[in-house]
């Protein structure tokens, strides 16, 4: 097996034969990323290292925790060549006790773990398969494959082309292109400038972002405003929606997808130190492919977020807002829960996990107080795991989705007798 991976668009490509895969599974780290001396003379001159992909290689293989085995080899398969990008497949298979996950290079299976059955459903959401699959087979970083380029579009943007959005930033459909209207738009762009930066060195929690990229005013447009950009994915294949747009839309299989994402977009987010602080319908995008109908879940507008060294004070606000229906104070919570009328617009795009719950909700049960004692738990267990036990973070948000997932059926269920014809 050989595998051509590049760090950079231009930059020099180097091979991963099947002797360095054998090297990686020894499990020692000197022996699994060595270089000879003329590896290391080329290596002087690449602008990304092939020191940098093969020590990335051997965390995937020496890590202990399949979240973060998945993690890193869907970095790995976004560093690959384009045209090596399809050899890097992710398959899941059923066991007794929940499944097991092989990560192949080629065909090749580079490392293989077990699963729990609660693992087992937030890896299928993450490939976009159904919970409920026996068997998935699908190709690492999917949905990084249908981005879109809209350069060229930027050239023909005019300053009435910025027709949708609100008083501080306006948004160009077609190009993904952002105009910032006044002093806050322009801090927003800043503000995710610097989450870019800090997301940069974590692959995982790329994964779940979607942020405003700063970008030179196009020549056709005032320059007295800033502009920036946001991924867009071919439409041809894709579908992007905001969820409280698409969650009429989705089936219960894509469903109890989004909201396995959405408990492990909270995962990824403590783990990498980031509070969103606004979680809402509208700041949360699902991207259908419409070959099968998977779905991908992003956030977006973090306008309001907290990270690195500001998280400490935050680190329950997301599980609070999206289990337990608390805002950032209380003020927000009194307003959004008691004083918003239900059918007014404030009250139509909070807490999509409970939107996601309701939509099918065919018993008529309390959805509230089922995600709250969810939430308690969740908050308990990561409580005793302490900030470092990523084992044991992991499992408590696995745990919190498989009681999302039994809650969801559950509720899908209609009672016995209920809407009977005799």
């Amino acid at each position: 097996m050989s595998s051509s991976i590049s760090f950079s668009a231009g930059g020099p490509a180097f091979s991963l034969s099947n002797e360095r895969v054998a090297r990686m599974m020894s499990g020692d780290r000197q022996t699994a990323t060595h270089m000879g001396l003329w590896d290391k003379f080329k290596d002087v001159f690449r602008a990304e290292k092939k020191q940098d992909a093969l020590n990335t290689l051997f965390k995937l293989v020496d890590s202990q925790s399949p979240a973060r085995s998945f993690d890193i080899f869907n970095r790995l398969a976004q560093l690959a060549t384009p045209s090596n990008r399809t050899l890097f497949t992710v398959a899941v298979a059923p066991e007794q006790d929940g499944g097991k996950i092989s990560y192949c290079i080629n065909g090749q299976p580079l490392k293989t773990e077990r699963l729990s059955q609660e693992g087992r459903e937030v890896i299928l959401a993450r490939l976009g398969a159904p919970l409920g699959a026996e068997q998935a087979q699908a190709q690492a970083a999917s949905l990084a494959d249908y981005r879109m380029d809209v350069s060229p579009g930027l050239m023909y943007l005019l300053d009435g082309d910025f027709a949708s959005g609100g008083v501080h930033k306006r948004f160009h459909v077609d190009t993904g292109v952002l105009q910032a209207r006044d002093g806050v738009g322009r801090a927003d762009f800043v503000r995710e400038g610097q989450l870019e930066a800090y997301a940069e060195s974590r692959p995982a929690l790329r994964g779940y972002l979607s942020t405003q990229q700063q970008i030179a005013a196009p020549p056709g447009v005032s320059d007295k405003f800033a502009y920036a950009r946001v991924e867009q994915y071919d439409p041809a294949v894709i579908v992007s929606r905001e969820l409280d747009v698409g969650l009429p839309r989705l089936s219960l299989d894509q469903a109890r997808s989004v909201a396995a994402q959405l408990v492990d977009m909270a995962r990824t987010f403590y783990c990498h130190q980031l509070s969103h602080r606004d979680l809402h319908m509208q700041n949360l995008l699902v991207h259908e492919r419409k070959e099968d109908g998977a779905v991908f879940l992003k956030a977006i507008d973090f306008g309001r977020a907290k990270f690195g060294e500001a998280f400490e004070a935050e680190r329950f606000n997301d599980i609070d807002y999206l289990f337990n229906r608390e805002g950032c104070s209380l003020a927000e919570t009194v307003g959004r829960n008691y004083l918003a009328g239900k059918d007014s617009a404030v009250a139509k795009k909070h807490y999509p996990l409970h939107k996601l719950l309701e939509r099918f909700n065919e018993r008529g049960a309390e959805v509230t107080e089922t995600l709250s004692g969810i939430g308690k738990m969740l908050k308990a267990d990561l409580q005793m795991a302490g900030p470092g036990d990523e084992l044991r973070i992991d499992q408590a948000f696995e745990r919190a989705s498989a009681s999302v997932q039994m809650a969801l059926a559950g509720l899908a269920r209609p009672q016995l007798g209920v809407g009977l014809r005799l």
